[in-house]
């Protein structure tokens, strides 16, 4: 089966998601890409752009089409009915994204979101979290509207959703790496901050832990990895400065030496104000490192029931109590800790996502 691929953020997860699919499918996929940037103008003007820029010679040979929520699904088909049906895969929504202090969320990009989900003929969500905090969102939207309400749109997007959840890389994580074999027993323990170097990944709550923490001398060392960009919020300044002497690797490295990065932390940390799967955490706990995580998102769906107990937390004062207790185990109990959540987490390996979004891929096809 052909698919057309097309993704119009192609950078950070999104990317490593089309790009892992793409290897591990048994479909034949033509990727279509836009870079990672001017969100905004991509999901109100990529339709215009793609639709004449897509080739319409051969479009016939396409079986179906994939793309991912960025876009304005609606106004691409109606542009060109050439293209073949499409199924929509929702990384994120726009209705539940984090503003930041004094910012006021524009509603068009939600609706943007709903209207995609009913021009699709199939609809994937990266989690049921992800589904449920858009329908949320839309109802409360709805009942501020003053007249004309589209309630049965809420039904229909539910209707036709499905959750698959992105796919991790198990093979890269077990294979072995370039650079030196990662020993688990590093002391002091090694903590991995992973995530994109942005408002709503929280980093001022997690460093201010890790501030605390250094400042009544609890050993620790820190690596820093994550996408970064011209402009972070100001905490990454202020955790330089404060965790300087625990500071061990400040990037955002080539894939192989992250991995090694992983594969050589104990424990990852997360203080995400948005997480619709966590690929982050869920890649960092398969290499071996223990998550502590906030009780909310994506994180206790994505996470079996019985580490919540260990791995979660409900305030910053939680928080810090959890990473301690973690950080003063000895390193046999750590991995003791690690090694069956990293083995249950190989549930999310590519090979078993693709299957699963191929066959949905099928079925799109066929509608």
């Amino acid at each position: 089966m052909r698919v057309l691929f097309i993704e119009t953020f192609y950078g950070g997860s999104h990317r490593i998601f089309a790009d892992q699919w793409i290897t591990h499918s048994r479909h034949s996929h033509h990727l279509i890409t836009l870079p990672a940037r001017f969100w905004k103008w991509r999901q109100a003007g990529a339709a215009i752009y793609l639709a004449g820029f897509i080739a319409k010679t051969g479009i016939e040979d396409y079986d179906v089409m994939v793309v991912s929520g960025i876009i304005d699904l609606a106004h691409l088909k109606i542009l060109r009915p050439d293209l073949p049906p499409a199924m929509l895969y929702m990384h994120e929504n726009q209705f539940a994204y984090p503003m930041k202090i004094g910012e006021t969320r524009d509603f068009r990009y939600g609706i943007t979101d709903l209207m995609n989900i009913l021009s699709a003929e199939t609809v994937v969500f990266n989690s049921a979290f992800n589904r449920d905090m858009l329908l949320k969102e839309c109802r409360i939207l709805f009942n501020r509207l003053p007249d004309a309400i589209p309630g049965w749109t809420l039904e229909k997007a539910c209707d036709k959703s499905q959750i698959v959840y992105p796919g991790i890389d198990t093979e890269a994580i077990n294979r072995p790496s370039n650079f030196s074999e990662p020993v688990k027993t590093y002391e002091p323990p090694l903590i991995i901050w992973n995530h994109r170097h942005e408002h709503d990944k929280d980093p001022n709550t997690a460093f201010k832990v890790l501030e605390s923490l250094r400042h009544r001398n609890i050993p620790f060392s820190l690596a820093i990895l994550g996408e970064r960009y011209a402009k972070t919020p100001p905490a990454f300044d202020r955790a330089r400065k404060e965790l300087a002497d625990r500071i061990v690797v400040d990037a955002f490295p080539p894939r192989d030496e992250y991995v090694h990065w992983l594969k050589r932390g104990n424990i990852v940390i997360s203080a995400a104000l948005q997480e619709n799967f966590g690929l982050s955490v869920i890649e960092a706990a398969c290499a071996g490192c223990w998550p502590i995580l906030p009780n909310r998102l994506a994180y206790p769906e994505v996470m079996p029931k019985w580490v919540r107990g260990a791995c979660f937390w409900n305030s910053e004062k939680d928080f810090e109590s959890r990473l301690e207790e973690v950080l003063k185990l000895p390193s046999h109990r750590r991995i003791k800790l690690t090694g069956p959540l990293s083995r249950w987490l190989r549930k999310y390996d590519w090979k078993n996502q693709a299957e699963k979004l191929d066959d949905i891929v099928v079925g799109t096809a066929v509608i």
